[in-house]
């Protein structure tokens, strides 16, 4: 039992911290895109946390991201994170034309 308490507070601790460099950091996404702002295609949470990694040098598993449906159009998104029971914030995505 208190290895698990150890551990939840190193998550909730690691989570915290994530959370810390994300929140003012907003995630550049390029993507094609039609004269009237929509994608080619979509963006999913798989694309976003490719990008966080390639711009802020963090991994997270897509499943702790909570995008209710693939962001279609071009312009700044919110896309919900919920890293631990306790840590839960709203990343900012802006996705532009390439």
């Amino acid at each position: 039992r208190r290895a698990r308490d150890l551990n939840d507070a190193k998550e909730r601790s690691a989570g915290e911290e994530v959370a810390r460099v994300l929140v003012p950091k907003v995630i550049t996404i390029t993507a094609k895109a039609g004269t009237e702002g929509r994608l080619f295609g979509s963006v999913t949470s798989a694309d976003v946390v490719d990008a966080i990694a390639a711009q802020a040098g963090i991994e997270l598993d897509r499943r702790k991201l909570h995008l209710a449906e693939p962001i279609k159009t071009l312009g700044t998104h919110e896309v919900p994170a919920r890293l631990h029971p306790e840590v839960e914030f709203v990343i900012t995505v802006e996705v532009v034309a390439s």
